[in-house]
């Protein structure tokens, strides 16, 4: 686990991504919270095998041959290389249950294959050429620019409750995570 982000420095960043996404800084602070606590927990699996997606927890030592889906191994590995990171020292989330994946990134909480998704238009709009995940300004933002893409910029309960559900991977209308 990370430390936390200061709660002014969040909304700082909240309030940038606003403006450049007009996602409501409260709730990208409550999905940020909802998803890390605000970077106290971004992890506490690690990656142990490159060819399976397996691995395991750092506190209890429970091995989980679904911490990530095959196709986002691979590109996990790009991401931890060219920022010159650890794969197997690198903390990502443990699944939930048996039947899901972990391997979620950073305060945020990116899946590795959607992180590349939005990867060209964070570089664009923060105007740096490699974005990390792990570094706080740059997961905001990449949480804004996604949640703007699933409909979240409108601003209201409705469109933000199903941006919510969209982002968590549920979908629909409505979910526990969303209105939570």
């Amino acid at each position: 686990d990370s430390a936390a982000i200061p709660f002014g420095t969040a909304v700082e960043y909240a309030k940038e991504a606003q403006k450049k996404t007009n996602v409501s800084p409260a709730f990208l602070l409550a999905i940020i919270t909802q998803e890390s606590n605000l970077g106290t927990n971004t992890g506490s699996c690690y990656l142990t095998n490159t060819n399976t997606g397996a691995g395991v927890s750092s506190k209890s030592g429970k091995i989980y041959n679904n911490l990530m889906r095959g196709s986002s191994v691979s590109v996990f590995l790009d991401i931890t290389n060219s920022l010159g990171i650890d794969p197997y020292k690198t903390l990502v989330s443990c699944p939930i249950g048996n039947s899901g994946y972990g391997g979620a990134m950073g305060p945020a909480q990116f899946i590795a294959t959607t992180w590349m998704g939005i990867k060209a238009k964070l570089e664009a709009t923060l105007g740096v050429s490699n974005p990390d995940p792990w570094e706080p300004r740059h997961a905001f933002m990449a949480s804004a620019i996604f949640l703007a893409e699933l409909g979240a910029g409108n601003n209201n309960y409705s469109s933000q409750i199903k941006a919510a559900c969209k982002y968590y991977g549920t979908g629909g209308s409505t979910c526990s995570y969303g209105r939570s």
